[in-house]
Order: structure tokens, then C-alpha cells, then sequence
């Protein structure tokens, strides 16, 4: 039948989906093409699909608690986006991530098609197997990356294969390690085709080991690490029949062991810091400052759980919670996090506790499928898939998904789910099928067709209409057909009225400050580009009024272009949504600074500062407007704070021994350069040169 070849096909296609790159015609081209390609097949897969369900019952899902739990699941987190902060984009997401209830939507459509169609197909083992054909490739191009015949894009010297970053990858690797693990331990050594294919996983399951270490993905390793611990340790206690295999866990269990306490007893060794990945583990502490920047996220995302604790923000809407409790100390990093680098994080304030409770459901049901639902399986087998679920679990703990990831976990469930019900699916589907095709089954086929025509072009042909526009209005614009062209592309994309509209008009805005020289009179095609430019970003920042990053932007863009009391509104409004992030106090400041209101620019410099004096920029900002409002005792009383922190810092002296001198008191700055050189007799020749400019009456 026409419906169970399409479905087919779609199965043959979905594995090799990670390998998509389409870099010359779409923005942000590692996630857009594999997104989209995944949302077009599946949307006719499952119109495909319907068909055979409504004229074969054998076609149609079972209940489970797995299957029930998922609806749930689906449905709270459409409710939360309902009566989230930004609904649209909790649908839809945008080009950079391109998740979203909708991306949801289709995972829970690809895991009933594929729970349903494999299992009455019995198809399963090679569908698992075509999965591990398209990782084995992908593994193959990372070694090529590895070795240096093939670039490797965004991540330096850690391997990405086609997904544009090494943590993708890893995740990738980790489940495709289990996977080859798995379909191992469920051949024997009977015959001798057994025996080779028993081989052929085995050094696939050393191949993505290879390619995950070089990824250097430290979440997915350490995944890797307690997933393989899980896994032994359950065949170590519940496997009772093979004596052999039991103590094989035992032993591979204290290897893991040894091999983790041994490598944390020589993590100061010389080979350990001179290797790119041995040296990123070695560096994990309370202290580094990534461990630092993860806690303080994860302490933001609590509190944003505490004030939306039932539904959540509404999916991609992390973002809010990152302005309203930024924490002054993530100066140094990322100013725009819109995921918690943490999955359970991310679902918490995507949903509230209850989409929390619903995806740890996923992993608790699907363990009681495997452990007690099943009856086929052996110990070893339910040990290695648990193994699975445990490392992706762990794994979460500090990463965000992505559609590769999500692909195959969405893959396994159904897999599991499919167990559930092995022996309920008669094996005549094909005969009864016939039985049951009536007058009707032409119109049923034609309204498939019209179902996969109308959401393939109603879920994705503005969005890719947007995309490639955006980027073809980003081009060269000295050629075709200059600014007009690209001022022309620019409003059809944002005609499109999609989800990538706020990401055009952020190009738009940058793009147009970006092309201006100040030192050229501006011609007519620029005063075009940034009247629309202008146009765009305040149209945006009145869409979205509780989204600090537009307020901050279109306030940005308006002081720069000389707006500066249009700008002041969106600034101050900016940072009435985010009060503790730094650079948006420095957009106010400096757009006070340059209308002349120097006292309101100094208290917001000021502000900034004591939110975290170790910030050096707030600090020098806070300074250069004192020094130009003569207000030497703050001065002074900034850089006592600062000795008092550092009191072995030499350059905080000196900085206050220059304050000194220029304030007419030469004994106090003397005596600050000759404790700086009792600190640091390195500064001795030096110091003592500046002692005797100052006896001189020079200054620093």
C-alpha cells in the first residue's frame, strides 16, 4: 500500500538527517536544514500514517503508561505556552534553536508512528541498525576532523562531525555507543554470522568512543561514564544465570572505578595539562569559572520556578528569567542565556514543576517497560538499555537538547514502548489489512495527501521563505543592485511575519549602524536603511515590551544613531526588566553621559559598579566619570575598597598613589610606590625611579 511505502521511506530518511548542512542558503545553517527536514518528513509520515491506522487497527497505538504520560506531557507544555511571557515564540522558537511546542509536536507524532508502524512490521532491528550506519559515518567524519583532512567548524580543536558543535556530537556518540552495546549483548556466539556481527558492534562501540572523547564534551563523557557504571552495576546484581558475565560487570565496574580515582590522583600531571581533553576535566572545580557560571544560573532558574511555579515561563522564554535575576557576577560571561545548560532546569521554567514531573515520567515509565512490562529481553539487555537512559539522564544535568539528540531519544522510547507490546500485534497485519479496505479508502488516501500538503506548507514555507531572505538581505551590499536590494529583501523578510522577524530586525539594526562611516556625509540609501532599521527595532521593542534584550536594543540602536531621548524610555524601561545587568546600565549611563546629565550618568555608573566591584570596566566607567566630575574622595574611597580586597596588588597602590599626587599629596603617594616595592621587589628599580620623579616634583 501506497501509505506504508511512504512511512518507509521516511524511516529510511530520518537517521541520515544530522548529516544536513546548508550553509550558502540559510541562517544559522547547522540547525534550520535539520529541523526543517525533520518537521517536512514527519508531518508526511504522520498523514501516512493515518491512513493506516483508520483502515487497520493493528496500525493504531496502544495504551501505556508511556504513551499516556507523553500526552500529558504535550499538553501541559501547550498550556504553559499558551500562558507563557511570548506564546509565538514558545511555538515556534526561532532560527538559532528551533524548538518549541511545535518541534514537540512532531516528536510525539514521529514516536507514534514509529512505536506502531515498526512494531507490526517488525522492523525494529533494522531501523536500530540503520541508526547505527548513519553514526558509524558521522564518526567517521569526526576521525577525518580529528585527523586534520576535514575542518572543523565553531569548536577549534573538539571534533563536530556535521552538527556544528562538539556537545551535539557527544550527545550524539553517547547514544549511539548503548545503541551498538545493546544490539551486541542480544547476539550470542552460536553461529559464525553471530560472532562477526557481535565484532562489527563491538568496534562501533569503540569508534564512537574514540570520536566522543574527542569531542571533549565533558557532560556527554561523564554521561557516558555513569550510564556504563549503571549499566554494570545492574548486571552485577540482578544476573543470576551467568556466573561469567556477572563477574565480568564486577570487574569492568572497579576498572571504571579505578579509572576514575586514578585519573583524579595524576590530573596535575604534565600529560594531563598538555592534552586539549584531558586538561578540560582536569580543570572541573567548585572553582572554575564555568562550574561558577553554571550554579549561578541554575540559581537563577529557581528563583524564575518560585514566581511561575505551575506553568512555568512558556518553552524559549528563559530568557526572561535570565534578565529579572541576573546575577551581577555572570559579567564575565554569556549576557543573553536563554537555556539553562541544564535540561531539568530548562523544563522547570518551560513548564513549571508539573512539565518536570512529566518528562522525569518519560524516563520512569519507560524503566518500567523495560523491567517489568517486558518479558523477552535478559538482564544484560535491560541493564544496557537502562544504561542508556541513565547516561542521556546525567548527561542532561548539564546540557541542553538538540533535534539530533531528541531524534534518537524520541526513537528509543517508541523502541521501548514497542516492547510493551510484543506478542499483541498479530503477525497476519498484511492479510487483515485487506480485509478491512472499503469504498472509502481512496477518499481516506486523498485526504491524507491533502492533511501532509497543507501542514507541510503551512508549518514551514514562511518560516524558509524568512530564512533564506534574511540571509540573502544580510549580502555584500555593494552588489546586487546595492542598499536598495538588500533594504528590499530586508521588508520581505519581515513581511513573512514569522518567527525569525526578531532576529531580522536584530540583523537590520546592526547592519545599519554597522555600514554607517562617520566620517562621510550619509546618503539617501543609508538614511533609508536606517529610518527602516529605526522603523523595525522600536516596532519590535513595543511587541515585546517585557523582553529586556529589545528594550536594550532598540535603546541602543536609537542612542547611536543620535536619538538620544528616544532612546533614554527603552533604556530606562530596559533596566526596570533586567536591574542587575551591568551592560544595559552602561547603555543608560552613556546615553545620559552624552546628553550632559552627568549626575543621573553617575549614579547609574555607580550602581554598576557596587553591584560587583570586581567587575574591572564598571569600575574604570565609575572612575573616568568621577575624574571628569572632580570628586577625587570617591575616588579614593573606590580604590581603598579595592586595596582592601587586594592588598598585594600593586597597580591598585600605584592607582592611588597617581590619585595622590594629583590631588597635591605627595607623602601619601611616596609611601604607597615604597609599599608596592616592599610587595614586589621586582618593581624596585622602577619604583624607586618614580620616588625620585615625585622628590623631583614630577607626577606619575
Amino acid at each position: 500500500m501506497l501509505a506504508n511505502a511512504v512511512v518507509l521511506v521516511g524511516f529510511a530518511v530520518i537517521p541520515f538527517i544530522p548529516f544536513i548542512i546548508l550553509s550558502n542558503s540559510t541562517f544559522f545553517p547547522f540547525i534550520v536544514g535539520k529541523n526543517f527536514a525533520f518537521r517536512i518528513v514527519v508531518e508526511v509520515m504522520f498523514s501516512a500514517w493515518l491512513v493506516l491506522a483508520i483502515l487497520d487497527p493493528a496500525y493504531r497505538p496502544k495504551k501505556s503508561h508511556l504513551l499516556a504520560t507523553l500526552a500529558v506531557f504535550i499538553g501541559i507544555i501547550t498550556l504553559a505556552a499558551i500562558f507563557g511571557e511570548n506564546p509565538t515564540k514558545s511555538f515556534w522558537s526561532n532560527f538559532e534553536r528551533m524548538e518549541g511546542v511545535v518541534t514537540y509536536f512532531h516528536l510525539a507524532a514521529y514516536f507514534l508512528v514509529a512505536s506502531t508502524v515498526l512494531t507490526v512490521r517488525g522492523l525494529w532491528r533494522p531501523y536500530l541498525n540503520l541508526h547505527l550506519v548513519a553514526g558509524a559515518i558521522m564518526a567517521g567524519y569526526g576521525v577525518l576532523q580529528w585527523a586534520g583532512m576535514v575542518e572543523i567548524v565553531q569548536d577549534g580543536n573538539r571534533v563536530n562531525g556535521t552538527l556544528g558543535n562538539a556537545a551535539y556530537l557527544g550527545s550524539y556518540a553517547l547514544f549511539n555507543i548503548f545503541l551498538a552495546a545493546f544490539l551486541m549483548v542480544r547476539e550470542s556466539f552460536t553461529t559464525t554470522g553471530e560472532r562477526v556481527r557481535v565484532a562489527m558492534y563491538g568496534l562501533l562501540v569503540a569508534l564512537q568512543i574514540f570520536v566522543l572523547y574527542h569531542t571533549a564534551t565533558r557532560g556527554a563523557i561523564l554521561g557516558f561514564l555513569a550510564g556504563a557504571g549503571l549499566a554494570t552495576l545492574l548486571i552485577a546484581i540482578f544476573e543470576r544465570e551467568r556466573t561469567l558475565l556477572r563477574r565480568g560487570a564486577i570487574g569492568i565496574l572497579v576498572a571504571l572505578t579505578l579509572f576514575v580515582g586514578g585519573f583524579m590522583a595524576v590530573r596535575d600531571a604534565t600529560f594531563v595539562r598538555e592534552s586539549p581533553v584531558l586538561n578540560r576535566f582536569a580543570s572541573i572545580s567548585l572553582d572554575e569559572q564555568t562550574t561558577k557560571s553554571r550554579f549561578m544560573i541554575w540559581g537563577m532558574a529557581i528563583e524564575g520556578f518560585k514566581e511561575h511555579p505551575v506553568l512555568g515561563w512558556g518553552m524559549e522564554n528563559f530568557n526572561y528569567v535570565f534578565n529579572e535575576y541576573y546575577n551581577p557576577r555572570m559579567y564575565s560571561q554569556e549576557q543573553w542565556f536563554d537555556r539553562a545548560h541544564n535540561v531539568f532546569f530548562d523544563w522547570l521554567i518551560a513548564g513549571g514543576l508539573p512539565a518536570l514531573l512529566a518528562y522525569l515520567g518519560l524516563f520512569g515509565f519507560a524503566l518500567y517497560a523495560i523491567w517489568r512490562r517486558n518479558k523477552t529481553l535478559s538482564v544484560v539487555e535491560k541493564s544496557v538499555l537502562t544504561g542508556l537512559l541513565g547516561g542521556y539522564f546525567f548527561q542532561n544535568l548539564f546540557v541542553f537538547d538538540n533535534i539530533t539528540s531528541l531524534m534518537v531519544f524520541f526513537a528509543i522510547l517508541a523502541y521501548i514502548e514497542s516492547l510493551s507490546h510484543e506478542g499483541v500485534v498479530s503477525a497476519k497485519h498484511a492479510s487483515r489489512m485487506q480485509e478491512s479496505l472499503s469504498e472509502f479508502a481512496p477518499f481516506i488516501l486523498g485526504g491524507a495527501v491533502v492533511l501532509a500538503v497543507v501542514l507541510v506548507y503551512g508549518v514551514n514555507y514562511k518560516g524558509i521563505a524568512q530564512n533564506t531572505t534574511l540571509l540573502n538581505a544580510m549580502s555584500n551590499q555593494t552588489s546586487n543592485g546595492g542598499l536598495p536590494h538588500n533594504i528590499a529583501l530586508f521588508k520581505e523578510a519581515i513581511a513573512y511575519n514569522s518567527y525569525g522577524t526578531s532576529e531580522t530586525r536584530e540583523q537590520l539594526a546592526q547592519i545599519s549602524i554597522n555600514g554607517l562611516d562617520r566620517s562621510k556625509a550619509i546618503t539617501k540609501d543609508q538614511e533609508d536603511f536606517l529610518r527602516l532599521a529605526t522603523q523595525e527595532i522600536v516596532a519590535q521593542a513595543k511587541l515585546l515590551p517585557n523582553d529586556a534584550r529589545y528594550q536594550v536594543f532598540a535603546g541602543s540602536f536609537l542612542s547611536r544613531v543620535g536619538a538620544i531621548d528616544d532612546a533614554l524610555p527603552y533604556l530606562k524601561k530596559a533596566v526596570e526588566l533586567s536591574p542587575k545587568k551591568q551592560t544595559i546600565l552602561f547603555e543608560l549611563a552613556n546615553a545620559q553621559y552624552v546628553k550632559k546629565d552627568f549626575a543621573e550618568a553617575e549614579k547609574v555608573f555607580r550602581t554598576a559598579y557596587e553591584l560587583e566591584p570586581l567587575y574591572v570596566d564598571a569600575k574604570k566607567f565609575y572612575i573616568q566619570i568621577l575624574v571628569e566630575m572632580k570628586k577625587y574622595d570617591e575616588i579614593e574611597r573606590v580604590f581603598k575598597e579595592d586595596l582592601a580586597r587586594t592588598p598585594m596588588n600593586i597597580d591598585v597602590r600605584l592607582n592611588l598613589a597617581s590619585l595622590y599626587l594629583n590631588t597635591g599629596r605627595r607623602p601619601q603617594a611616596l609611601a604607597e610606590i615604597r609599599k608596592a616595592i616592599e610587595i614586589d621587589p621586582t618593581f624596585k628599580e622602577k619604583g624607586e625611579s618614580f620616588i625620585r620623579g615625585i622628590e623631583a616634583g614630577k607626577n606619575l
